[in-house]
């Protein structure tokens, strides 16, 4: 009795028969990209074409497209873009306050050089230190300088050569590469608008990514003389054109046997202008000459202040009176001596100095355990 208990149900061992249709049918609905083994030699090669690709993402585009290097790489292109709009849509809601400002100019040409600066936000300092969004924030910096045209006539508030530009018409702009970029190795051919490329940047990093602002240098077409732009950045681990403070500075430089004489600048010049533009992010300013400058009521008592109170707050406030970082004197002495040396009447005329986040504030969280109390409360 004993023993036929334990002995087990002869129906629970049946097998169900499986018939050589059953089998064919497993065997034709299994998927043909599963039987394609990527090639570790293609692998590489995406991922060296491709910065910041996984290699199960390599792995999988060789799989999708039987090992063909070219359908691979656009499968990519074509799958980061899916996947950048759908977590970009995710993420739109959360702030960024991290981020850096880049800062790009041209080269010297017979009326001077632009410049351009902008600020692109993300979430963490984490990612401000990744390679990939350094480059994407100096693509963004070269194609303001390169593609778009600055607005001829001042806005409301603007004055001197720097223009602020519209971000939505950026982000429609086609990207450029940077300078830092081997345009050989690329492996994207078609073109990218800047919207596109943060969205991929987005998929890549996982992170809310915006542009925030932009700004350019503009030179008038009846310009005087040379106008010199010089950029500056700090605060970006030693990369040339990104860092959490980015400034430029314009100067124009006529020489003094009159206008129309062409203007080359000197090693001298040029290094007043590089360290002009450092000075302006060790040493923030609200204006650069003294009459553009306004003193609070607080500081001037109704004109009744100590001069040397007035003087100490424009000293401190004002760039040209401030003293110069590299030394030499005050700022307007340092460029008074440089153009007495070279023979040329130099005007610093604009400068524009940004911090990332800067103005931004960020939004109140509310603890779990006082949003739980509330809704307890509220019952």
């Amino acid at each position: 009795m004993f023993r036929s208990l334990l002995r087990p149900a002869s129906s629970s061992l049946k097998a169900f028969p499986v018939t050589g249709r059953q089998i064919l049918r497993q065997a034709t609905t299994a998927s043909p990209a599963s039987a394609v083994k990527p090639n570790i030699k293609l692998v590489a090669e995406i991922r060296k074409q491709i910065e910041g690709i996984s290699m199960l993402k390599a792995k999988e585009a060789l799989t999708q497209t039987n090992n063909d290097l070219e359908k691979a790489l656009q499968w990519v292109i074509e799958d980061e873009a899916k996947s950048g709009i759908k977590k970009a849509e995710k993420l739109k809601d959360r702030q960024a306050l991290e981020g850096l400002v880049g800062v790009m100019v041209g080269e010297v040409g017979e009326h001077g050089n632009r410049g351009a600066i902008v600020e692109v936000n993300c979430e963490t300092d984490f990612v401000s230190r990744n390679n990939l969004f350094k480059e994407l924030v100096t693509e963004i910096a070269s194609t303001a300088l390169l593609v778009l045209e600055s607005p001829a006539a001042a806005s409301e508030g603007q004055t001197g050569f720097v223009r602020e530009v519209s971000v939505t018409e950026l982000l429609q702009a086609p990207i450029l590469p940077s300078p830092t970029q081997d345009t050989a190795s690329t492996a994207q051919d078609e073109i990218t608008t800047v919207q596109e490329s943060i969205t991929k940047m987005i998929a890549k990093l996982g992170e809310n990514i915006s542009l925030r602002r932009c700004a350019v240098i503009n030179i008038p077409e009846n310009q005087r003389g040379l106008v010199l732009t010089g950029a500056a950045t700090h605060g970006g681990e030693k990369h040339p054109y990104t860092g959490k403070m980015g400034a430029l500075s314009v100067m124009t430089l006529v020489s003094k046997k009159g206008g129309s004489t062409k203007v080359v600048p000197s090693e001298a010049v040029t290094t007043l202008s590089r360290q002009l533009t450092r000075h302006l992010i060790a040493s923030p300013s609200i204006a650069i000459h003294q009459e553009d400058c306004k003193i609070p009521l607080e500081v001037s008592n109704g004109g009744h202040a100590p001069p040397e109170e007035v003087d100490a707050w424009l000293d401190e406030r004002v760039l040209m009176r401030q003293p110069f970082i590299f030394g030499g004197g005050k700022v307007e002495q340092v460029v008074a001596k440089v153009a007495k040396d070279e023979g040329l009447r130099i005007k610093v005329t604009d400068a524009v100095r940004w911090e990332r986040g800067e103005g931004m504030v960020k939004a109140e969280t509310v603890d779990f355990a006082e949003e739980v109390r509330r809704q307890i409360e509220n019952k």
